[in-house]
């Protein structure tokens, strides 16, 4: 039997005139673009969340940071060493911690970053665009911090808070626990008269949107110092790189030895990506699931399809029809069935993509939901990243899937005995 036959066959096996089978097919076509729609959105969906948390932290964390772990002194080098590197766009040194303030009656705690405002100046570019109150020129005494501070502390800009950093805290604890464990009574007195946690006062001089720019404190290089009792040292060194997706081999060239390490934008949200990377890898098996369900209802259609046509199939065998002939019939039935869902489906997310925060408002007002997006706030906005990639695989392995499933009910429908299809 030629292929135009076999192409002829299947397509008058597509809409017969006296049976239920059209429905089906048009159910079956609609399962296939449903399927394709659901894993090309959500991936596009998923990876542009991903992005979207990358461009964040980007914005916001210090591409690397060379940290000292021995008060060596040599960091100067460290930062002209740095500034040589033709992927370094600025390197300077930064005094860092863990600061504790209060105000008033509240309490809390966050990273600061001590620096010099003219060598920092394209990271605190990068903040600059998130401050919504005061600014960020890092006066001495002064400190810009998040929102998120702020409205833990209940402090506004030109409040004044007192700060003491974390190694005070842990010292208080270790003098009062001698202290404690001091038997003579007068001794006791003296060492607990002398526990202190050198409490110093920083005034609020900028409060930047904490959701886009990070949770982390800003101070000038030299009043970081001082909170940290550093002298005329640094913490470690603070580097913006023209490639920060390659921070990590940038940071182990520019570490000079085993007295530095390195942490980079990425390090700062690791534990988020990886719960994104997982959660991609759970939610592409469950879309490919649903792929295979659709699959099946290719399948049943097929299978519908070669019980309603046993006695045609018994007429085409006892004609001289061979196996594959028959086989192909309801395999070009299925790729035509797969081929015209996956191109529904492709078109169909394109479209949603295109129109889902449209989507997303129109769902909020009937269900009275709450979701108008505030320019510049991290995920104002549903994020998408189309990877053409994706859309292969998703529209490709869909197809075979329906190749398959048209395939296996026809082989078993070939391999019937032409004279107990015509006798039934």
């Amino acid at each position: 039997m030629a292929t135009n036959a076999s192409t002829f066959l299947a397509l008058r096996y597509l809409r017969p005139k006296r049976s239920f089978v059209s429905v089906i097919t048009i159910v079956s076509l609609l399962g296939v673009a449903v399927g394709v729609l659901m894993m090309v959105v959500v991936k596009s969906v998923m990876l542009g969340f991903d992005a979207d948390f990358r461009e964040t932290l980007l914005g916001a964390e210090p591409h690397l940071l060379l940290e000292q772990k021995k008060g060596d002194g040599g960091w100067k080098g460290v930062v002209e060493a740095a500034r040589k590197h033709p992927q370094v766009e600025t390197a300077t040194g930064y005094a860092g911690g863990i600061l504790y303030a209060r105000f008033g009656e509240s309490q809390g705690g966050f990273p600061v970053l001590g620096l010099d405002p003219t060598e920092a100046k394209a990271q605190l570019e990068k903040i600059g665009k998130h401050v919504v109150e005061g600014g960020l020129d890092l006066a001495q005494g002064t400190v810009v911090i998040s929102d998120y501070a702020a409205q833990q502390l209940g402090a506004r800009l030109g409040d004044e808070l007192s700060v003491y950093e974390s190694t005070a805290v842990n010292r208080a604890a270790r003098q009062f626990k001698a202290a404690m464990n001091e038997t003579d009574e007068a001794k006791k007195k003296e060492m607990r008269r002398g526990i202190g946690l050198d409490v110093q006062k920083l005034k609020v001089a900028g409060i930047y949107r904490g959701e886009t720019g990070g949770l982390n404190g800003y101070v000038g290089l030299r009043t970081g110092q001082e909170l940290f009792h550093l002298g005329d040292g640094v913490t470690g060194v603070a580097v913006e790189v023209t490639a920060p997706y390659e921070a990590r081999a940038i940071g182990e060239a520019l570490c000079p030895n085993d007295g530095w390490g390195s942490k980079t934008w990425i390090d700062k949200g690791e534990s988020r990506l990886a719960a994104m990377r997982n959660e991609q890898i759970m939610m592409t098996v469950i879309l490919w699931i649903i792929a295979v369900v659709a699959a099946f209802a290719v399948m049943n259609t097929t299978i519908t399809v070669t019980m309603q046509k046993r006695r045609e199939i018994g007429v085409l065998t006892a004609l001289g029809c061979r196996t594959w002939d028959i086989i192909r019939i309801f395999v070009i039935k299925a790729a035509i069935i797969g081929g015209a869902g996956v191109v529904t489906g492709v078109v169909g997310s394109l479209l949603v993509l295109w129109l889902r925060n449209d989507l997303r408002a129109l769902i909020a007002r009937v269900t009275s939901s709450q979701v108008d997006a505030i320019e510049g706030v991290f995920l104002a906005e549903i994020p998408a990243q189309l990877s053409w990639l994706n859309v292969g695989l998703a529209a490709g392995g869909s197809f075979v899937l329906c190749l398959v499933a048209g395939f296996l009910p026809a082989w078993f429908a070939a391999r019937l005995d032409p004279a107990v299809a015509l006798r039934d």
